[in-house]
């Protein structure tokens, strides 16, 4: 299956794009796998405190994935 990853903020900086298209098989297609294989991927991004959308939503629990869902890795907010 494709899924979407969208990179903002600091994190885009580590990983040198701001978007890429993944393909996962079924037995990586926890929200928890695929957190892990960025972070084998993209070492760096592990010093950071980020959050994950999946389809624009914030979600507490590991998810399976579905083809086409968009995933984004959100650096932490400044407020004002």
């Amino acid at each position: 299956m494709e899924i979407t990853l969208k990179y903002f903020g600091i994190i885009a900086d580590i990983t040198q794009k701001t978007e890429e298209s993944l393909f996962i098989d079924d037995t990586s297609n926890t929200l928890k796998r695929l957190q892990s294989k960025i972070e084998i991927i993209y070492p760096k991004i592990l010093v950071i405190n980020y959050s994950i959308a999946v389809n624009k939503k914030f979600l507490q629990n590991d998810i399976l994935l579905k083809n086409q869902d968009i995933v984004a890795f959100l650096p932490p907010f400044a407020g004002g």
